[in-house]
């Protein structure tokens, strides 16, 4: 495997470095820093999609149809856990 060697001028390693510290320090103050705050584990679409073993685009019709819960922050979809496996228990054959 060969490796890559980027020369990067002093002042702009400095600068980006400078950039980092102050992301680092928003992240700690809003505590984002770990999961510890949150209850329960939250999934993506993606993830979603590969535990029920349907595509984007059906994923999206139970959206639309309210068959599954979700939560959109920006762009980004996300889903409890628990919908999800509340979702499973609902469409299980009994």
């Amino acid at each position: 495997m060969s490796k890559t060697v980027i020369i990067v001028d002093e002042h702009l390693f400095d600068k980006l470095m400078g950039k980092i510290d102050k992301l680092t320090e928003k992240v700690e103050s809003i505590g984002l820093s770990s999961n510890d705050g949150f209850k329960e584990k939250w999934y993506v679409t993606d993830e979603v999609c590969k535990i029920l073993n349907v595509s984007r685009r059906t994923l999206q019709n139970m959206r639309d149809t309210g068959s599954i819960k979700f939560t959109k922050i920006g762009k980004k979809i996300y889903y409890k856990a628990s919908d999800v496996e509340a979702f499973l228990e609902n469409r299980s054959c009994q």
